[in-house]
């Protein structure tokens, strides 16, 4: 499955189980299918993880959730 930003094109190399609107692309970044744009890495204290509809999720919580996308 290939998604086109503005600028580029971003294959989805993996789901998240539970957040249908966010996937990891092939440049190892997570974006958002309805805002079209890149989510960004936050530092909440000194976690690492990212913000999955106004809730925080650890880099070690999101690991489970993530479904990989066979070609």
């Amino acid at each position: 499955m290939k998604f086109t930003l503005k600028p580029q094109t971003v294959k989805v190399k993996w789901l998240i189980d539970g957040f249908p609107d966010y996937f990891i692309g092939n440049d190892k970044k997570m974006y958002r299918f309805s805002k079209q744009k890149s989510v960004n890495m936050v530092l909440n204290g000194y976690t690492k993880g990212y913000y999955l509809n106004r809730k925080f999720y650890s880099l070690s919580r999101l690991r489970p959730l993530l479904i990989k996308i066979k070609v």
